[in-house]
């Protein structure tokens, strides 16, 4: 017997037939989105090398919310539109980009090519070496060295062009350094070894290092390094000179090997340095009479090297949504707000400035800070400020020290009241001025502890607006 569908059927399997409808037209119309190389710099790189990837993608119907690079060698590569990396394997590179909307939906790939060919390295001396290094006028010594990587080795005072290892008898009229100089297409080391004809035999005294301190700060090397220590003492021949010995921990050769008559060295010594290698830099003096005896080294003295500073990246956040609030209540904010944005350029944190305002009175027991943290939400730096101006808005700035190197990609500023006033209520802007004072308050004397990431929570209702300012740096 056939039965017959009854209206109550009917209504109840309606919904379903709703859903259905709702997912399959859903599905239909959704257009997939389409990505775009812009560029690959540089597209021949060494090893070793930084190659920054740039790309976009648009999406007719939606946002797009996840990129992906992959390398036809390494495999995924980067997960941002654009980033930089200097991880790439040697060998040739089919660069594969695609790009995901919201609902999902990947594009296709798009692809570019890049070569990566093996760094070459500078040469290295294994040794340099006299024996014996102190002999008597018309003797001998033998020079020996070992060196590989380099297609030409050179010693001077006469010796000449050498093979890669070898050794040499020599007999100098006189107290003589020797310098070696190994080369190759990535450059030239040097290495010497001094052998003295032996009159005066007692060494000067060990020369007394004075500038710069112990942990200084030296600039840049493009600009003059000065270096400073006691006279040495020699009373029986005189003091011919000192030479200072500057290098960075684990270099292969130094940037300062110099011999200098006074107690006092001044010089541009190279090029600009990078951030991975601004610490543990070294010097040290000794003294030579004029026998061509030396003194012992001086103490080692460390020092690092100030940041090369090579622009500024303005970021201003002039439209957009907050993208976390702190507080207690997911009614209002009641502690503080934040703004996730992008770092597009390495460098260092130097300013932000954040449009606040406060409806009651404030007064320097209010301490508004400003956290920056990294996109996991661990607080990199902070500064704060007390107090401002009650019911007037303004820009207030937040002032960083050049302490953290950040790389591109995605940080947070967050702005809360530390010790919130009972009574004192403060506001964030949705614009920057007074114009978009907003309904209610932004910090209140409620809430938790800001510091703890996790009582943060993700929100697109307010505005934050801001303006950052970082020294870009290699």
């Amino acid at each position: 017997m056939k039965k017959r569908l009854t209206n109550k059927g009917i209504a109840a399997f309606l919904p379903v037939l709703l859903i259905m409808a709702t997912v399959i037209a859903g599905c239909a119309l959704n257009q997939a989105p389409t990505a775009y190389i812009d560029s690959i710099v540089p597209g021949e790189a060494a090893q070793g090398e930084a190659v920054t990837f740039t790309g976009h993608g648009t999406d007719s119907d939606g946002t797009l919310v996840a990129y992906r690079w992959t390398s036809s060698i390494d495999g995924e590569i980067g997960t941002s539109a654009s980033f930089t990396t200097s991880a790439l394997s040697v060998g040739s590179h089919t660069v594969s980009f695609r790009a995901q909307d919201n609902n999902g939906a990947w594009s296709g790939n798009v692809t570019a090519t890049v070569i990566v060919t093996e760094a070459i390295p500078n040469p290295v001396i294994l040794s340099f070496d006299a024996d014996p290094g102190a002999i008597n006028p018309g003797g001998t010594s033998t020079l020996s060295w070992e060196v590989t990587g380099a297609a030409t080795v050179h010693i001077d005072h006469g010796v000449g062009s050498v093979a890669l290892s070898g050794t040499r008898d020599v007999s100098p009229g006189e107290t003589t350094i020797y310098t070696l100089t190994a080369t190759n297409e990535a450059g030239s080391v040097n290495a010497t070894v001094q052998i003295t004809v032996e009159e005066d035999t007692t060494p000067p005294s060990t020369p007394i290092l004075t500038s710069p301190a112990e942990d200084a700060t030296l600039p840049q090397p493009s600009e003059a390094w000065s270096f400073d220590w006691n006279d040495s003492s020699e009373p029986e021949s005189g003091i011919a000179g000192y030479q200072i010995y500057v290098i960075r921990e684990g270099a292969g050769s130094p940037v300062v090997n110099a011999s200098v008559t006074d107690s006092e060295y001044s010089g541009i010594v190279g090029e600009a340095i990078a951030h991975g290698y601004l610490d543990n830099w070294t010097w040290k003096v000794r003294a030579q009479n004029n026998a061509g005896v030396w003194s012992p080294w001086s103490a080692i003295r460390t020092f690092s090297v100030e940041p090369k500073i090579t622009g500024t990246l303005m970021i201003s956040q002039t439209e957009g949504t907050a993208i976390a609030w702190f507080g207690a209540s997911p009614s209002y904010v009641n502690v503080g707000q934040g703004q996730r944005f992008q770092v597009i350029e390495a460098g260092f944190f130097h300013q932000f400035w954040i449009y606040l305002t406060s409806s009651s009175s404030s007064n320097s027991e209010d301490i508004i800070v400003c956290d920056l943290r990294d996109a996991s939400g661990s607080v990199l730096q902070s500064s704060s400020i007390q107090g401002f101006t009650a019911g007037n808005g303004g820009w207030q700035t937040f002032n960083f020290n050049l302490e953290t190197y950040v790389t591109p990609g995605t940080y947070y500023c967050t702005c809360y009241v530390s010790n919130p006033i009972e009574g004192h209520n403060y506001g964030c802007h949705g614009n920057s001025d007074d114009a978009s004072y907003p309904d209610g308050t932004r910090y209140v004397v409620n809430g938790g502890n800001p510091e703890d990431w996790s009582a943060w929570h993700s929100s697109e209702d307010w505005d934050l607006f801001f303006k950052a300012i970082i020294k870009t740096c290699p």
